[in-house]
């Protein structure tokens, strides 16, 4: 039988991953990056993916550094506290 050895701690070891708790539409969700983008909120928010011709709102609030408040729209990303920053993902039809 073989046998690997695993550095668990000392300068070769991995850190665990760090978790941020968000709250998206009210439910609390863990997100392992410092930031979040609009695509990844909205594929949070809504996993089966809604009529093609939705559009999506996101706002958040309590985020981390100068843009704690605000929206985001396609293609943009904000940075997140560990925990707290909670963010509003609403769809709406083209009209």
């Amino acid at each position: 039988m073989n046998s690997t050895l695993i550095e668990v701690d000392g300068p070769g070891a991995r850190k665990p991953e760090r978790l941020n708790e968000i709250v998206v539409n009210g439910e609390l969700t863990a997100h392992a990056a410092h930031t979040i983008t609009f695509e990844e909120l909205v594929q949070i928010a809504f996993p089966e993916a809604p009529a093609p011709d939705a559009t999506f709102t996101v706002t958040f609030r309590n985020a981390q550094g100068r843009r704690r408040e605000g929206e985001l729209v396609d293609g943009q990303s904000v940075n997140i506290k560990k925990k707290g920053t909670t963010f509003d993902v609403t769809t709406t039809g083209k009209s």
